[in-house]
Parts: C-alpha cells; structure tokens; sequence
C-alpha cells in the first residue's frame, strides 16, 4: 500500500513500482481512504511518505491500527531528525532515502515482507545518538550486564536484521519463545522497536571493541 497525501508523488511511484513487476498496489491519501483499504484487504507491506502533510498523523494510525503490516518510511530526509526518530519509536521496519535509486527501495521491500529491519548509516547514527541521550539521562550501567546469554545471542540477530522467525528456525526453539525473549529484550533495553534494539546492540559492540583497544594500549 502507498499512503502519501500527494496525488503526483503516489502515482508516480505506483506506476514506477508496476514496471519493476510489483504486483497489486493499493492507494490511499488520507485516514478514511487508509481504513478503507484495510477493509478490503491486507497489503504485505505499507510505504508511507515522509514528504506528506500529515505524516506524523498516519504514522500514529498505522503505527496502532495494524502493527503487524510493516512500514517502510519512504522520501526519508537525514535533515528530518525528529521523523526519523519518531518513526522509530512506532516501529519503522525500514527507511528509504530521498537520494536512494528505486532498486534499493525494491530490495528494501522484499527484506520487510520477509521481517528484516533496515538502517541506513545516516538513521543509524541519529538513532544512536538519541538513545545514548536517553540512556546519560537514565545513567544506568551498561545494559547488556543484564541480559542472559541468549538475550545477547538474539540481539545480535536483531542487529543483523533477521526476523523472529529465522531466529526461531536458527536456535531451534519455537516462535512464541523468540517473542517473548524479544519483548523481554525491549523491556530490558529500554527500548520500543527492532530498530532502536539494532542500533544499541551496535553501539554496546563499539564501546566493548572501544574499551578492549584502551586496555591493548595499557598493556
């Protein structure tokens, strides 16, 4: 589904999308047309324009509505701090740039529907540095003391982008065990989404590898 409030922009890219052989796309440009989709069918995957008027509107909406369709926040800017973040805390599976070609946004696609999370660098960097304000505010002591051997095991799988069921299929245990280890994870963490767990298990990697090259030096 295409939910962007901006008539050209919404059909040029169903019409571009349709070219690169993807097959029923749905549109909608406001709530009632967004409900009204929704009752007719479930689309896999829903692209929502950061360019649009209402955004943080429809990011609300979708973000409660139907959490379990992912979204892909499509015409991204790395200006837009505050999008970018806000999308993060409702769950955001992917960001497309605005400078990005159409290929990656196809292949962005396809990682979604299969349940991976995808961070460019520039949202990575900005997630990260706004988790590390919110965790000086907390001043707590590094979080990952706290997490069992295989919290840690499948927040590196978050990291790497791998849905809960292919974490479920690698650890040979059952899906609703995997949840229940993520949402432990989130809660853990502090944290509200994949993205901003991907984004903390990196940084606590960089500050690990950081902290060793120091102790290196010492020696």
């Amino acid at each position: 589904m295409l939910l962007d409030d901006c008539a050209v922009h919404r059909e040029a890219l169903a019409v571009l999308l349709r070219q690169r052989g993807v097959g029923q796309i749905r549109e909608a440009w406001d709530l009632p047309s967004y409900v009204s989709v929704l009752a007719k069918t479930s689309p896999s995957v829903i692209l929502l324009s950061m360019d649009s008027e209402i955004t943080e509107q429809l990011l609300r909406v979708v973000a409660t509505m139907r959490s379990d369709i992912p979204v892909i926040a499509v015409m991204t800017s790395e200006l837009d701090e505050a999008g970018i973040v806000a999308c993060a805390e409702a769950g955001i599976a992917g960001y497309h740039m605005r400078n990005e070609p159409t290929s990656v946004l196809l292949s962005l696609i396809g990682e979604v529907i299969a349940g991976g999370v995808r961070l460019p660098p520039r949202v990575s960097a900005i997630l990260l540095r706004r988790l590390t304000t919110v965790a000086a505010r907390r001043q707590t002591v590094p979080c990952d003391m706290a997490l069992t051997s295989r919290e840690l095991e499948i927040l590196r799988m978050l990291e790497e982008g791998r849905s809960n069921q292919d974490i479920a299929d690698e650890l040979g245990i059952a899906l609703h065990t995997v949840k229940n280890h993520v949402h432990n994870l989130f809660s853990k963490l502090g944290v509200r989404c994949r993205a901003e767990a991907a984004t903390l298990a990196k940084a606590l990697r960089m500050e690990r590898y950081g902290k060793s090259r120091m102790r290196a030096r010492l020696v």
